[in-house]
């Protein structure tokens, strides 16, 4: 068969340049170190951005030393058992997948470096040391030439490097099974163990109701119900209600007690140095007072005039009246309404919670057929109450269907035709097209060689990751509008949807795209040759694929410790949009890791990194920096930045391991593939085994371990409830709250604000502490409340601090790190803010003051909502007597103040 065509300005055209691998280490390198050093002079001077887990009281991670380097190998040794307590199981599961793909990877580099690398020398560089670059004779450019020397079309090459590349595809093909089996077997007991030192937390003992009929709609008739089943103690049930118009009714108060925030802000200034001016004062005044009653004189009289507006179209006509007294009306109105709102007839949906009083009943019946009518009560282990996405809760199984088959085929025509303009994007950065768009880009790159090898071999990479930067968002989009249940599940969803479109648009569109066009009738007139043609355009792109590995682990994965796009972000709404104390708060909002978005692309690397790994053994060198990398990265991450309010339960690993298989399976079709085209038919024959071998492993692991995954096994229930002595219902410290259900984090206040309130992230117009059990957040959340103006305590505290002043936001006092008191004696200096001064190692009562007025006003209002005689849509207790004061499952205040 004829070999393929080179076409100019097609992909492979453009992925097989590969002289500039050395230009791409250059680059990625230049980035990659001076965003380290950068992080590295930042981190001990900001962490109230660079660590802000540093302030979790009780379960903060260990302190890292201040020095420049000295942090990474305490990181390093950090345990996963530690990880597990500190973090939970999902970061322990990520962790222990990048480990795994490290040694995989060094595993298979050590044996290519000693046997592959020999053998592709010895083949492309017979005379080495006195040859013509390009010619099989490296010349001076060894380097690049050792990279780019894979065969474009069906060159014969020795029989020893066929070989070897037979060899390879069975050692690399084992070495995965063997990994990541072992992986597999250490996360179910994680996973396990997760569970057992966490059963008497609420999710655990949890199990979410789905498809319940009619007579069983109301809390009491579905916890007799369940208890009359014999699966053990019903300790609490609640069926969700259709609350369309009182959640709207909730988001107008947040909008008017905002815009009242803000106008109260513009009156008092944000700081207030007023001396007259005292928060709790006025707060305490504006909720004793009623609409139209004098509303507007809570806050003391201040030089300057009180904010004036008009209540025609854009503010812009009409009335002129006194905006806070304005803006106070209608917050009183709402809130008024949402009171009365709440005590109202709502219709029940069909889906409920049942809370047992252990976690094996909860096991047992997330496993066993519990209504004899076809899909009826269908019963799973219930997610975290943060993790339930409350809006999708209304949608019926019927529509549900409907709403997964569109969604469907809109995922499919966004994978596939996705790739118009990929194609388009693909040929422009070609310099022969350059030439006829940007004739005067063209010019400018001949007369520099440097701009030239960035526009051919990095620029081609960065923009197509732009170009995809905007898909995960639409794949979100997409996963929550097939109305999954949970937060967790939508982002599974759309890590599977990313996935597959990168998966089809790298290795499939991107790579063949410009060879299928030119020659589409070919394959049209003869379809048996596409494997034909993609065993030899997937080689021919490989060193595409070297450069995006090198750029993304190299020069990109050192950025993600800077977090430039959360700093940003942060900083743009500082300076430009907050204004008062809850905007400032909001804007410091630790960062939130979501793995829809962030593991696709991990994921991508490793399937790349095994496709190439035998025709390009240099990408293995690579990958396993990638990986290596990864792990140092993320950990430090997961340990001292990112938070996540809600619990995957590290199902991110059974999605993973999945798409390891999907990476094996193409990588031993081209392998096949690729040999066939050598005329190896004996050799490629011999490749099909593993094939089937593939297969029986899939296959073999998912019944070993699928349901093991899922469950914890009676017999560990046993062995761990035998372990304490009889009715010890969270008698153990460790057992009162979830690491990842309780909000433990203290944020140090600074010069705008003193996050007396938790942000609503989750459900809008809630505050994130009161989603601590299944009540339905519209009903029985805890509602925010007026946040003013904090006061001005610094005497030489400028009114108007400036630029980088209001840019950074904090005084001295925001950069102070929590810590036990237990350890407050040791030696080692905290992360501070760079000051030569002592810090002192706990925050001073007086910094936190408002923060504990705020956890004391949550209690109370959890108390006066579960004890509303009037409130029908509480969660129902068959038997109160038997719950203890120190439940998640009763509503009460937690030790948050900002999560």
């Amino acid at each position: 068969m004829d070999s393929i065509e080179q076409v100019p300005g097609d992909t492979v055209d453009n992925a097989s340049k590969t002289e500039l691998l050395t230009t791409q280490l250059v680059v990625a390198s230049s980035v990659g170190i001076s965003s380290f050093l950068l992080f590295c002079f930042l981190r001990t001077r900001w962490n109230v951005i660079f660590a802000p887990r540093s302030r979790l009281v009780g379960i903060s991670p260990d302190r890292l030393p201040t020095s420049f380097f000295g942090w990474i190998i305490p990181l390093f040794k950090i345990q996963e058992d530690a990880i597990l307590d500190k973090v939970g199981l999902d970061a322990v599961v990520l962790l222990g997948f990048f480990k795994m793909a490290y040694k995989l990877f060094a595993f298979c580099g050590f044996f290519a470096l000693v046997v592959l690398f020999p053998i592709k020398f010895s083949n492309y560089f017979p005379g080495i040391g006195d040859g013509e670059p390009g010619n099989g004779e490296p010349g001076n450019d060894t380097f690049n030439n050792i990279y780019d020397n894979i065969p474009l079309d069906d060159t014969p090459e020795s029989f020893g490097l066929l070989l070897s590349y037979l060899l390879f595809t069975w050692v690399f093909t084992l070495a995965t099974f063997y990994f990541t089996f072992y992986n597999y077997r250490e996360f179910t007991e994680f996973r396990h163990s997760y569970y057992c030192k966490w059963k008497y937390s609420i999710t655990a003992r949890s199990v979410m109701v789905t498809v319940i009929p009619k007579e069983l709609q109301d809390g009491k008739a579905l916890a007799e119900y369940y208890e009359s089943l014999g699966l053990g103690s019903v300790q609490s049930a609640v069926v969700y209600r259709l609350v369309r118009k009182l959640r709207h009714a909730i988001e107008k108060r947040t909008h008017y007690l905002k815009k009242l925030e803000e106008a109260c802000t513009d009156y008092l200034d944000n700081p207030c140095v007023d001396p007259n001016y005292d928060p709790v004062k006025s707060l305490k005044e504006f909720e004793e007072t009623s609409t139209n009653n004098g509303i507007g004189s809570f806050l003391p009289e201040i030089s300057g005039e009180r904010p004036t507006m008009r209540t025609g179209f854009l503010h812009i006509f009409g009335k002129k009246v006194d905006k806070i007294d304005y803006y106070a009306n209608l917050f009183k109105y709402y809130d008024k309404l949402v009171e009365l709102g709440r005590r109202g007839a709502y219709t029940p949906t069909s889906v409920g919670f049942v809370t047992f009083e252990n976690m094996t009943s909860a096991q047992l019946a997330s496993q066993v057929l519990i209504c004899p009518k076809p899909f009826k009560c269908t019963t799973a282990l219930a997610p975290g109450p943060r993790d339930v996405y409350w809006h999708n809760l209304s949608i019926r199984q019927r529509e549900m269907l409907l709403r997964s088959v569109i969604v469907t085929i809109a995922i499919i025509l966004i994978v596939f035709f996705w790739s118009i303009p990929i194609l388009y994007l693909s040929t422009l950065l070609d310099m022969d097209t350059l030439e006829k768009v940007f004739p005067w880009l063209k010019r400018l790159a001949e007369q520099n060689e440097i701009l030239k090898a960035f526009i051919q071999g990095s620029l081609p990479t960065l923009a197509v990751t732009i170009f995809f930067g905007i898909v995960p968002k639409v794949m979100k989009y997409f996963s929550r509008l097939q109305g999954y249940h949970a937060r967790s599940t939508i982002e599974f969803s759309t890590f599977s949807k990313y996935f597959l479109f990168l998966l089809v648009n790298y290795l499939l569109v991107f790579t063949i795209g410009g060879t299928i066009i030119n020659t589409l009738g070919e394959i049209i007139i003869d379809p048996t040759g596409l494997p034909y043609k993609l065993a030899t355009t997937l080689p021919r792109v490989a060193h595409f694929f070297v450069n995006l590995v090198v750029l993304q682990g190299i020069g990109l994965l050192p950025t993600h410790l800077l977090q430039m796009s959360d700093i940003i972000f942060a900083w743009a709404n500082r300076v430009f949009l907050a204004k008062t104390p809850r905007e400032y708060a909001e804007a410091n909002t630790p960062p939130f890791l979501d793995y829809g978005e962030e593991l696709p692309p991990i994921v991508l690397i490793f399937v790349i990194t095994l496709v190439y790994s035998s025709i390009t053994p240099i990408i293995i060198l690579f990958g396993t920096i990638y990986f290596f990398l990864c792990y140092l990265t993320y950990k430090y991450l997961l340990l001292y930045v990112y938070f996540h309010p809600y619990s995957t339960h590290g199902l991110a690993w059974p999605k993973i391991f999945h798409r390891i298989i999907v990476g094996l399976y193409i990588f031993q079709t081209l392998m096949i593939g690729y040999l066939s085209m050598r005329k190896c038919y004996v050799m490629a024959g011999s490749l099909v085994p593993i094939l089937v071998c593939t297969a029986v492993y899939h296959y073999y692991v998912n019944a070993a371990y699928n349901r093991i995954a899922d469950f914890v096994p009676l017999q560990n229930l046993r062995e761990e409830e035998n372990k304490l002595p009889t009715n010890s219902y969270n008698s153990s410290k460790d057992n009162i709250s979830d690491v990842l259900e309780d909000d433990l984090y203290h944020a140090a206040p600074d010069l705008y604000t003193d996050y007396s309130q938790p942000p609503m992230t989750l459900y809008k117009g809630v505050l994130n502490t009161g989603m601590q059990n299944y009540g339905a957040p519209a009903l029985v959340g805890i509602l925010p409340w007026l946040w003013l103006p904090i006061k001005g305590t610094i005497p030489d505290e400028p009114q108007n601090p400036g630029f980088f002043r209001r840019l950074l936001g904090m005084n001295k006092k925001a950069s102070t790190q929590i810590v036990d008191r237990s350890v407050a004696e040791e030696s080692e200096p905290l992360l501070g803010n760079g000051s030569d001064e002592p810090e002192e190692p706990t925050i001073a009562d007086d910094d936190t003051q408002n923060q504990l007025v705020s956890q004391t006003k949550i209690n109370e209002e959890n108390l006066k909502i579960q004890n509303d005689p009037e409130n029908k849509h509480g969660i129902y207790y068959p038997h109160p007597e038997r719950v203890p004061e120190n439940s998640s499952d009763i509503p009460s205040g937690s030790n948050n103040v900002h999560n």
